[in-house]
């Protein structure tokens, strides 16, 4: 029970609370649990335990939102919402049941079981930022505010190098009780004492990275955001659906403004901004286009391949517009490459034998279980007709660091868009914000980012929040926000997208050689 409440409070570690000392508490009371259970004859039953469920409170707490899509459409989905308040925490919790049963298996009773701590519950937050497409989301290291000093170290290590060293902080304290007889008030400080001192140095290190940035470009954007609930955007039948689509349009097209040369160039909109595939839509595409000008749209829409292998085929699509687009089509598109499993990516298509189990399910599940998205390729530059390159990311692909520490040779600036009114007004899109805030820091580059009732905001290549101005209008009854920014458009270097993550598993592994010599060299138990 007290690990689970243990786990229940890091929902006030992360966005939109961040109050980094509960996760600090949470973590050495975990320690303490876990070595209570270390001393018990079936040991590795209990440090399971103890992990799986403070795991399972950690999920639950801070995760909780991932029920609200289920309250959208109750009279079908709510059947199903045990699946996120139960399913979701337990099979995350997996996770942190093995890394509680692996520091057992590093556990000593000296100072060195905070290092076969740290190394065991890193090893479980790779593997599930991994495993079955992965879910890196609200790692230890985002307990710091993106922009702020410690969140620079990102730069240094990425999100997981940070992570690692957040989990040295936490569990450092553990070290000041144990089960020896007497031992040195030294060894009992020591790792206090190294890990405040180290963040100490990196808090003031961060501190003069981001007084030292002064930036010398911008690049004036517009992002749209039709604040319409996805009840309203999708009615469910013909009639309505058609009213929806017209209604929506034209809100976004009178957002836009007319085509002034004091205008921002750049007018950006969410995720899925229309309810219909806009470059499908001949009327549509008419209509964009002779409101854009000789400015440029970077729009999130649905698109369908007539021609492909298996027939149709959908894509949720990142496409760039000029006022040419009408008649010569998009300037470039990106297809989503990493798809949402259960929203948008196919059952059948992550889940082993998932088209073989297919076949025995009734039609109407048959269709549900096999029909979703097509992934695309991986995402790749792409220009705009001013000439700045940027990297489109769809969604939650923004919460993958690979995509972006992999793929920026030549980019100026980020693009993030997102319909995160799925969440409603939860802390899920916080959350969301403040995990993709990440990815500036990691890759040194500035970002856009336009979601639908989420948070629309500009990135500076440290983190840092741009607001911009905000005119809210309304049409038909919807919120309509105009926010208009200045993006700094200066790039800087950073030591991750050097090395990735290699430094880091090599740090782990030193850990784990010293967490073992500990053990061999132990105290004797005391009973």
């Amino acid at each position: 029970m007290l690990a689970f409440v243990c786990g229940v409070s890091t929902l006030f570690c992360f966005a939109p609370f961040n109050v980094w000392p509960i996760y600090i508490l949470s973590i050495t009371l975990l320690v303490w649990l876990i070595d209570g259970a270390r001393v018990r004859p079936k040991w590795g039953r209990h440090t399971f335990s103890i992990g799986f469920w403070f795991g399972a409170g950690f999920v639950l707490s801070t995760m909780h939102w991932i029920a609200a899509p289920f309250l959208k459409s109750p009279e079908q989905h709510l059947i199903f919402i045990w699946m996120p308040l139960i399913l979701f925490p337990a099979g995350l919790g997996l996770f942190f049941g093995a890394a509680g049963f692996l520091t057992g298996i590093l556990w000593s009773n000296g100072p060195a079981r905070i290092l076969g701590f740290v190394v065991a519950f890193s090893v479980m937050e790779f593997l599930r930022g991994s495993l079955f497409g992965g879910f890196p989301w609200n790692w230890p290291g985002m307990i710091w505010v993106p922009g702020q000093p410690m969140s620079q170290l990102a730069s240094l290590f990425g999100i997981f190098g940070l992570s690692v060293l957040t989990l040295f902080l936490s569990s450092a304290p553990a070290a000041l009780a144990d089960f020896r007889k007497s031992s040195a008030a030294l060894d009992r400080l020591l790792p206090l004492c190294v890990t405040v001192i180290g963040f100490a140095i990196a808090w003031g290190w961060g501190s003069q990275r981001l007084s030292d940035f002064v930036p010398d470009d911008y690049l004036a954007v517009r992002m749209i955001d039709v604040q319409v609930d996805q009840n309203e955007k999708y009615p469910g039948n013909r009639e309505a659906q058609l009213e929806a689509n017209r209604n929506i349009l034209v809100a976004y097209l009178e957002a836009m403004g007319d085509d002034f040369p004091d205008e921002p160039r750049i007018v950006v909109w969410p995720e899925a901004a229309l309810p219909f595939p806009l470059l499908q839509s001949p009327d549509a595409m008419d209509a964009v286009s002779a409101r854009l000008g000789y400015r440029t749209l970077i729009a999130g829409t649905i698109r369908i391949d007539r021609y492909g292998e298996d027939g149709s085929e959908y894509y949720n699509s990142l496409a760039i517009l000029t006022g040419n687009s009408s008649r010569r089509g998009a300037l470039a598109i990106y297809d989503k490459h990493r798809l949402v499993p259960f929203g948008e990516l196919a059952a059948a298509d992550f889940i082993p034998f998932g088209t073989q189990i297919a076949n025995l399910l009734p039609s109407a599940m048959q269709s549900q279980a096999v029909s979703g998205f097509s992934p695309g390729l991986s995402p790749r530059p792409m220009e705009l007709p001013s000439g700045e390159k940027i990297l489109p990311l769809i969604c939650y692909e923004g919460i993958f660091s690979a995509l972006t520490t992999q793929n920026t040779e030549g980019v100026d600036l980020l693009v993030n868009i997102s319909v995160d009114s799925w969440f409603g007004n939860r802390i899920g899109p916080e959350q969301h914000f403040s995990n993709v805030s990440y990815r500036s820091i990691e890759s040194g580059l500035p970002m856009i980012r336009a979601t639908n009732l989420g948070v629309s905001r500009g990135l500076g290549a440290l983190g840092q929040t741009i607001e911009g101005t905000v005119v809210n209008k309304t049409y038909n009854g919807w919120t309509v926000e105009v926010r208009d920014i200045l993006l700094p458009l200066n790039k800087t270097s950073t030591f991750i997208l050097e090395l990735k993550t290699t430094l880091v598993w090599c740090f782990l592994v030193f850990v784990c050689i010293i967490a073992a010599f500990g053990r061999k060299h132990a105290g004797r138990l005391v009973k």
